[in-house]
């Protein structure tokens, strides 16, 4: 898998990578991450010149350290916000609650929904 991100509104510094895919991905809306000294569940969602589009979570093998895997969205890379107790996220570009990865790369174990 080859990701080429431009420069773009959602991740100014774009981001460009390569993986080999060890399995096929799946559809997912959220993962939980390690932040700020706790675990976290985030809403993830890619994110395309027309707005939000799905996230993805596919097994790669990462160089020299064994399985892993990995979270892309859109041609603009993704947005991530820690999950709201209720309601579903607003995704928008202004929110100072989302942030934007070009993708992630996290343990075979991770959890996701």
């Amino acid at each position: 898998m080859y990701l080429d991100i431009e420069p773009n509104a959602n991740l100014p510094e774009g981001g460009m990578a390569t993986f080999k895919e060890t399995g096929p991905g799946q559809t997912i809306q959220a993962v939980r991450l390690w932040r700020n000294e706790s675990w976290q569940w985030c809403a993830v969602t890619g994110w395309s010149a027309t707005g939000a589009v799905p996230a993805r979570y596919t097994p790669i093998e990462e160089s020299g350290d064994g399985p892993a895997r990995l979270v892309t969205g859109g041609d603009q890379g993704m947005r991530l916000a820690v999950l709201p107790t209720s309601g579903p996220v607003n995704w928008d570009l202004a929110d100072a609650h989302q942030w934007a990865e070009a993708f992630l790369i996290c343990r075979p174990e991770t959890e996701t929904h």
